[in-house]
């Protein structure tokens, strides 16, 4: 079993206007992955869209920020091989990826939950402001989360 120390958090966002970690979770292994890509999923409230005349959108107010976990972790400071995370190319085996539902927009409970979660995940893992990363930052072709990691990291965290 190999182990890397973590190194990084990259925050993503869904692309889409509603989800949770279980939906997500079905999407990737409809894509033949072996779990949900990411650790943890920031939710935001909305479960399922309206879709035309025939079906009601199902908003949980009540689940706007909750954070739920994604792709086990055992506690520790390193990514084992049943840790790794599907996120982010040339990132996964010593990262962690959190993700925003959403596509460009996010509730402020979204943002205070992950601020929150930054915090405590900087904390718990001993780790330092400058490793958490947009994944456009690390992904050259990609906008995703769709806001300014960086200046999110300095003005909250």
């Amino acid at each position: 079993m190999t182990m890397k120390k973590i190194t990084n958090i990259i925050v993503h966002c869904s692309d889409s206007e509603f989800g949770s970690a279980s939906m997500i979770r079905q999407w990737h292994l409809k894509n033949g992955w072996k779990d949900i890509g990411y650790h943890f999923v920031i939710d935001n409230g909305l479960l399922v869209p309206k879709a035309g005349n025939w079906q009601t959108e199902l908003r949980l107010n009540s689940l706007d920020g909750s954070i739920e976990a994604g792709r086990y972790l055992d506690g520790d400071s390193f990514i084992s091989d049943n840790e790794v995370g599907a996120h982010t190319l040339g990132y996964n085996a010593t990262s962690l990826g959190l993700c925003l539902i959403g596509v460009k927009s996010f509730t402020p409970k979204q943002f205070n939950s992950l601020a929150y979660l930054l915090k405590e995940m900087l904390t718990y893992f001993g780790l330092k402001k400058d490793c958490i990363k947009g994944h456009y930052q690390v992904c050259k072709n990609k906008t995703c989360p769709n806001f300014d990691v960086p200046k999110f990291v300095q003005e909250r965290l």
